[in-house]
């Protein structure tokens, strides 16, 4: 009897076992297709901090003197994205009395050096960044903040993208671009020799 018990449970697990092993391989049906938001969370987490960085940038932007005329999102399906996708996060308009000035902006957060640098982007970024200046014939800056968190980090430097050669930036190069007193003062531009700071 006891014999006959043990050969029901294992026949209960072996069946189980299978079932779920054949659930799992058959294909879904468009219908019922959930897309996987697990294989993504790093991506997510990346975009999210990304937007908090940008949020922190704008404000840095005196209302008075400038005004936000693009802000790009990432929005891709399937390997299909605009145009402006590869373009910097910010486009900004600088006007004072009767100059005026556009200007770009590539934000860049990291939470901490890496090798006592900073990859701020990949070779195909850098290549697009710089077509973009080409095409518009605007400045573009790149502001990268360090540490803490996005919303308030611990560094931040202002840099012309005409002084990247490389996706990687030693903290001795930084250290040439670093903005102080940031928590307390806004960005300035200065629209003679087209210098952010």
């Amino acid at each position: 009897m006891t014999l006959g018990i043990l050969f029901l449970i294992f026949g209960a697990i072996v069946f189980i076992f299978f079932k779920d092993k054949n659930s799992q391989q058959a294909p879904q049906k468009y219908d019922d297709y959930k897309p996987d938001y697990t294989a993504s969370t790093d991506h997510s987490l990346k975009y999210e901090k990304g937007e908090a960085f940008e949020k922190y940038v704008v404000q840095k932007f005196s209302r008075n003197l400038f005004r936000v005329k693009e802000w790009r999102g990432d929005k891709f399906v399937n390997g299909q994205y605009a145009e402006t996708t590869t373009y910097p996060d910010l486009t900004f308009e600088f006007s004072f009395r009767n100059i005026t000035q556009t200007f770009a902006v590539e934000c860049k957060y990291r939470s901490d050096y890496y090798r006592d640098g900073i990859e701020w982007c990949k070779p195909y970024q850098l290549e697009n960044y710089k077509h973009y200046a080409q095409r518009f014939r605007i400045p573009v800056f790149v502001v990268i903040g360090v540490g803490y968190s996005p919303y308030e980090p611990d560094e931040l430097f202002v840099i012309p993208l005409k002084a990247l050669q490389d996706t990687f930036v030693t903290k001795y190069f930084l250290k040439g671009y670093q903005k102080y007193n940031f928590h307390e003062s806004n960005f300035y531009f200065d629209p003679q020799t087209l210098d952010l700071r």
